[in-house]
């Protein structure tokens, strides 16, 4: 039985009005009450993010079901809540924060997982880890998440007020996404480069990593600008100065939007034989689809790999979801399935302790060399995945297309 947590509508109701009250207090509870404990998971149900974050909510459903809702000597259920907000239809930090905190008040809770997005992790982070509960997202990229590298003031220590890690993210971060960026731009010969990031502050350690890394390379960076890509900007100027350095490539760290569309519209415009790469952010249908011509030049850069890339286990999970769920799944599913079986194995392999949280995240940064429906990987003491491959897009017809792995190191 795919099992779902009641409730928690009361709960949620009286926490709301807590959302944005300033600190973080630590939790002094050790031990989630009882033999029935509860895992979560939060993401943007609704909007953009709606078809990827339902199938790796039901990836982490079909990997409880598959355990037979236990994990050792405890039930688990399980509690999916949406990050989305209803008005905007993408992910709210107050809904976020209101997430975080249900599960950090939840006496049952040994897991939390998500979010799908960076910036959501970042509010839910230093509620979940106050609470001393570990927290697995199935991507999250961001450096600062689990790194000082490039981060921002007070990253990684500011997520962590109880001084102890406790997340670990699937999907390789910004630092692996930088060195196939720039492995790319190798195998491209491009020699000069100009780096563009849209000022999101989520966004622009990518880009300092991808120049820092290119001219490690060898790579001629011939600037690194700041600008805005919101409905409505004009980019003339920038593109002017992109014409005047002859440069062969330019890399956006940016979100997709209009500002974008234009923006790589207008590139391509002034120089058509211009390499445009993009981040992982750049790489769905809503961008592709409207950037007509550019595409010829664009290469984009995502974690996600074609299905055939994925171990052979991967195919009977996906042959399952297809028969529970009435749907083709994908990666994103597979991504769902192993976060919540990484969880239930760390609850399984504490054993009798296996409702004591702190001893549940010391199982989970013990993974080393696991195999699993992702591929082969350990969880790093920072929290960082070691896995290793990630993909580049072309754009066909309007949709991003795979058109070849990359392998990084996970070590910097």
């Amino acid at each position: 039985m795919l099992a779902r947590w009641l409730g928690l509508t009361a709960l949620a109701a009286v926490l709301f009005g807590a959302v944005g009250c300033g600190e973080v207090s630590v939790s002094d509870v050790a031990e989630a009450t009882g033999g029935q404990l509860t895992i979560y998971s939060s993401e943007p149900l609704q909007g953009p993010s709606a078809a990827i974050s339902q199938q790796i909510v039901d990836g982490e459903k079909l990997a409880l079901h598959d355990a037979g809702g236990r994990a050792g000597p405890f039930k688990i259920g399980f509690v999916s809540l949406d990050d989305a907000s209803v008005t905007s239809a993408r992910w709210n930090a107050g809904v976020t924060e209101t997430n975080a905190k249900i599960a950090a008040q939840d006496t049952s809770a040994i897991a939390y997982l998500g979010d799908l997005d960076s910036a959501a992790t970042a509010v839910s982070l230093p509620i979940i880890n106050a609470a001393g509960i570990a927290q697995v997202s199935p991507a999250s990229p961001y450096v600062g998440l689990v790194s000082s590298l490039d981060a921002g003031q007070d990253e990684p220590e500011r997520f962590y007020p109880s001084g102890k890690r406790t997340f670990a993210r699937m999907q390789p971060g910004d630092t692996a996404q930088a060195q196939a960026q720039v492995r790319l731009m190798r195998s491209l010969h491009v020699h000069r480069l100009y780096v563009l990031d849209d000022q999101d502050p989520f966004d622009v350690p990518l880009a300092d990593l991808v120049a820092a890394d290119a001219e490690r390379a060898g790579i001629t960076v011939l600037a690194h600008d700041s600008v805005s890509t919101e409905p409505g900007a004009v980019f003339t100027g920038e593109i002017e100065k992109i014409v005047e350095h002859h440069a062969q490539a330019v890399f956006l760290a940016g979100a997709e939007g209009t500002g974008t569309v234009a923006l790589w519209g207008g590139l391509h415009e002034a120089l058509p034989h211009l390499r445009l790469l993009g981040s992982s952010a750049l790489a769905g249908e809503d961008f592709t689809s409207q950037i007509g011509a550019a595409a010829a030049e664009t290469y984009l850069t995502t974690p996600v790999l074609p299905l055939s890339l994925y171990p052979p286990g991967a195919e009977g999970v996906l042959r399952e979801y297809r028969r529970i769920f009435g749907a083709e799944g994908g990666p994103p599913a597979l991504y769902g399935y192993e976060a919540m079986t990484l969880v239930l194995d760390a609850i399984r392999g504490a054993r009798a302790r296996g409702n004591d949280r702190q001893t549940v995240i010391e199982r989970l940064f013990a993974t080393r060399n696991r195999n699993s429906v992702i591929g082969r990987y350990s969880i790093e003491p920072d929290g960082e995945t070691t896995l290793s491959s990630y993909g580049v897009d072309r754009v066909r017809h309007g949709l991003p297309v795979f058109y070849r792995a990359i392998k990084v190191s996970s070590e910097r």
